[in-house]
């Protein structure tokens, strides 16, 4: 019994783990798009400020691009 309580408690801290994480991702999307195309930042200076990965920035550049073509 003491095990089930166990995962279920577990389970649900992880589904909450991930739900942050997926917010806080949509979060730095929105960000990284507004920086880039407001023209005051180029990818080497977000990449620098974040530790982002130069791919990672342009995949979100690109994701933008691929949901107005919808």
């Amino acid at each position: 019994m003491a095990e089930t309580e166990n995962r279920e408690a577990l389970r649900e801290e992880l589904r909450s783990w991930g739900e942050t994480q997926r917010a806080q991702a949509a979060n730095r999307d929105r960000l990284v798009l507004a920086c880039l195309e407001s023209g005051l930042f180029t990818k080497e200076e977000i990449h620098a400020l974040t530790g982002l990965g130069r791919t990672t920035i342009d995949r979100i550049e690109k994701s933008k691009h691929r949901d107005a073509d919808r």
